[in-house]
């Protein structure tokens, strides 16, 4: 894993995960994507309020999720997630722009963690994740 091309294969990946259908009409955007990490937003919008007119769990869910598939696939090999569970802390406003960075703890040949923040855009926690994926023999290219 020091092949000095590793993050054009994580760049590979992001071009070809970028064209989720869902990511996009969530409004996806990568800000940075390299081996095991990746940070991606979102606006939330008014149309992923919930009834009490906050942004529903699974918009957030989402976004975190989106996070940990940029991050896990990053090397390559097709990963598919086995269990991910979210905290939430509070609700981000409507219209304001949420950050999710996933960031990987622990990789083997078959599975990997991953730690997922969702913050908001003063930098406050709006959601803790941690996701476990499964590594695929199949590539992702």
């Amino acid at each position: 894993m020091t092949d000095p091309n590793n993050n054009a294969i994580a760049a590979d990946v992001l071009e070809r995960i970028i064209a989720d259908p869902f990511a996009q009409h969530l409004g996806i955007e990568v800000v940075e994507i390299s081996l095991g990490r990746a940070v991606i937003r979102m606006k939330v919008q008014p149309w992923m309020a919930n009834a009490m007119g906050t942004p529903h769990g699974g918009a957030i869910f989402a976004l975190a999720d989106s996070a940990l598939a940029f991050a896990s696939n990053s090397y390559g090999s097709k990963a598919v997630a086995l269990d991910v569970n979210i905290t939430y802390c509070r609700p981000a406003p409507i219209g304001s722009t949420v950050t999710a960075t996933a960031e990987q703890a622990n990789l083997t040949r078959r599975t990997g963690l991953y730690l997922i923040s969702v913050t908001s855009e003063d930098g406050k926690l709006i959601a803790s994740a941690r996701g476990t994926v499964f590594r695929t023999e199949s590539t992702v290219r």
